[in-house]
């Protein structure tokens, strides 16, 4: 898994074929010693359709800042926007989980939507802002989770995780 830093963020986000997982973690964090290798084997489960990358919270603080991480270890789903570089968040977790829940996460964010969800738009990841030129500002940051659509109730990843189904 890479380890991504505020320079090189949107190039993956951009150069990812499908979804991206964030691990944001740290090396003095005991679960992210625990979730981190549990990553490494689903990576290659989901070769193609998910890139897997990693943030040092502590090297890259702005990164976290602009996501609202708050606890280690936190993994955020991010489903990129075309053309990029931004993305909505599709799903997150907040400490470790087991094999079975993260592909459970992943699954559900890969499969089609069916019909009756068609009509509401995906979260939408706001307050990591931007430049006019579409590249991230990692000065004056504020996050929180966006849902048009009226029909999902979202919180930031600090208060509430989306709940599955």
């Amino acid at each position: 898994m890479d380890i991504l830093t505020t320079e090189t963020f949107d190039q993956a986000l951009e150069d990812a074929p499908g979804l991206v997982l964030v691990d944001f973690f740290a090396n003095w964090c005991g679960p992210c010693k625990t979730l981190g290798p549990i990553l490494e084997r689903l990576a290659p489960e989901y070769e193609g359709r998910v890139t897997f990358v990693k943030v040092d919270s502590d090297r890259s603080p702005k990164l976290s800042e602009a996501f609202g991480v708050r606890s280690l270890p936190t993994v955020i789903l991010l489903q990129p926007r075309r053309p990029g570089p931004s993305a909505d968040a599709v799903g997150y977790f907040i400490g470790v989980k087991p094999p079975d829940d993260v592909r459970k996460l992943l699954d559900k964010a890969l499969e089609p939507p069916r019909a009756a969800r068609a009509a509401v738009s995906p979260p939408v990841l706001t307050g990591a802002p931007r430049r006019r030129d579409g590249s991230w500002d990692p000065g004056g940051v504020r996050s929180s989770l966006a849902c048009p659509g009226a029909a999902l109730t979202c919180a930031p990843p600090e208060v509430a995780p989306l709940a599955p189904g």
